[in-house]
């Protein structure tokens, strides 16, 4: 699967689009104590308009400030939803990918039966000379998925018991090749899905 952005990206982005806000709000709020504090050094003289001026900047800036704080707790709130969907695709992606571990396991399966029955139709065909050649190889290659599925469980269900492949292969009476496939292409998906974390 084709990722656009991954979510240390977006994370990342999150975190300079909050940096940036605070520090706005941080230089926003020194000019303004700056201000406040050079504002009435300059109109010590003049105590009426000094007092107006002050109540003025002191209006603006809670203005301002209350303007702003709205907008800090909107991007916080949305960074908090942002993480919660980005748990929510992230559990998504895992049973996804589970999932589809587990139809390429099922059809490297089949496809290993499948050769095997052409191998074993081959090797008839040459015993039997043309006794075999007029049966239709649908017939021959019928076996079910579910069956498949169950027969991969109750592998990887004794190979995790600690049973090794011949084993396995002679208890479930099936090729030693397919019951080695199986565990392989597990072996393969639990790495690939150890490096793309």
């Amino acid at each position: 699967m084709i990722r656009l952005f991954s979510i240390e990206f977006w994370m990342v982005v999150l975190f300079f689009i909050n940096f940036s806000l605070f520090l706005f709000i941080f230089v926003f709020t020194r000019k303004m104590n700056r201000l406040r504090t050079e504002q009435p050094s300059q109109f010590l003289d003049d105590d009426d308009d000094g007092s107006n001026e002050n109540d003025q900047v002191r209006d603006t800036a809670s203005d301002i400030m209350e303007m702003l704080e709205p907008l800090v707790k909107e991007s916080r709130d949305a960074a908090i939803l942002f993480d919660e969907q980005i748990k929510d695709k992230k559990r998504l992606l895992k049973g996804l990918n589970d999932a589809l571990d587990s139809r390429i396991i099922n059809i490297n399966l089949l496809l290993s039966r499948a050769d095997a029955m052409q191998k074993k139709l081959e090797e008839r065909q040459v015993e039997a000379g043309r006794a075999f050649a007029d049966l239709p190889k649908e017939r021959i290659l019928d076996f079910s998925t579910g069956n498949v599925a169950n027969q991969q469980n109750q592998i990887l269900k004794m190979y995790h018991q600690k049973y090794d492949i011949d084993t396995i292969a002679q208890e479930l009476a099936i090729p030693r090749g397919e019951v080695q496939l199986v565990v392989d292409l597990k072996k393969k998906f639990l790495e690939m899905e150890k490096n793309s974390r």
